[in-house]
């Protein structure tokens, strides 16, 4: 709970010195990292305060909409929907805490209701024809399984598709390497369009003795260059706010061919920009 909601629960207790640890900053932080304190254990912990009804909802903040990228296609699937979702954790003294939307959904079981809204994303799906380029990060992956599930039922309903290369990075690969089975088939399967790049940092130290990212597999590789400067691609990016400003960096080493030339990166430069004022490069982060 913020200092603002221990300020209005604190007008409703009658006893003194417990208000007086109510309104005490530095308990809250203590509590905080002790227990994982939320709205519902201060209400448990300050039990003689009884704020009306009213005035508690008025007082206990909304719960913001949890909006998560469906990983499945829905010409693929029509019936059913896939999302993929990361379960938010974090340490307290006690032990682990969960997120609040995730933890719900963690503990769902077959035949539980889930009230849900389904509503545009901000990325326009490829056409099996356009060249992709997909870089995530983690459960950043959702979309772009979305559009290479979208992908995959255009090769098995017999159309032409463009090549298609997945950048997917996350920490370990052995505990977090997501759709692992199904990635790895399908690029063993289809290599005639489909290629996967895959960086874990922590697994795995470059030559140079530090870690690897994904957006630096995208400067160290050729596809960028290939799908979407020599061809009119698309290039997708799902992850978080510190992705999109290495990644740029990258994508200019790729289009310059790693050039030191200045005219030349100058050019790169030039053609990454004009992807994403120009709608070619789309992107998705928190």
């Amino acid at each position: 709970p913020s200092m603002h909601f221990m300020q209005q629960l604190a007008t409703f207790e009658i006893d003194e010195d417990e208000k007086k640890t109510m309104l005490d900053l530095d308990f809250l932080k203590k509590a905080g990292k002790e227990t994982g304190l939320t709205v519902a254990d201060a209400l448990l912990r300050f039990s003689k305060a009884h704020p009306p009804l009213p005035a508690l909802l008025a007082m206990i903040p909304l719960i913001k909409p949890r909006a998560y990228s469906i990983a499945s296609a829905p010409e693929a699937t029509p019936n059913s929907i896939e999302l993929l979702v990361l379960i938010e954790t974090w340490w307290c003294d006690e032990g682990m805490r969960y997120g609040l939307t995730c933890n719900m959904l963690r503990k769902l079981k077959v035949g539980d209701h889930v009230w849900c809204r389904i509503k545009a994303g901000s990325m326009e799906p490829p056409s099996p024809e356009q060249p992709v380029v997909c870089v995530g990060i983690g459960s950043g992956l959702a979309p772009h399984m979305a559009f290479l599930r979208d992908r995959v039922r255009a090769v098995e309903e017999g159309e032409t598709v463009a090549p298609f290369s997945l950048y997917f990075g996350n920490r370990f690969r052995e505990e977090e390497f997501l759709y692992r089975t199904y990635l790895e088939k399908l690029a063993e399967e289809q290599k005639d369009w489909f290629k996967l790049h895959l960086a874990f940092s922590r697994d795995k130290l470059g030559a140079d003795g530090k870690k690897i990212y994904v957006q630096d597999l995208v400067g160290i590789t050729d596809d960028a260059r290939h799908l979407l400067l020599e061809k009119p691609g698309m290039l997708y990016v799902c992850g978080n706010r510190n992705l999109p400003k290495p990644l740029q960096d990258n994508l200019v080493k790729s289009f310059s061919e790693k050039s030191e030339d200045a005219q030349e990166i100058s050019a790169a430069t030039a053609a990454m920009e004009d992807m994403f004022v120009h709608g070619r490069a789309q992107q998705e982060v928190w």
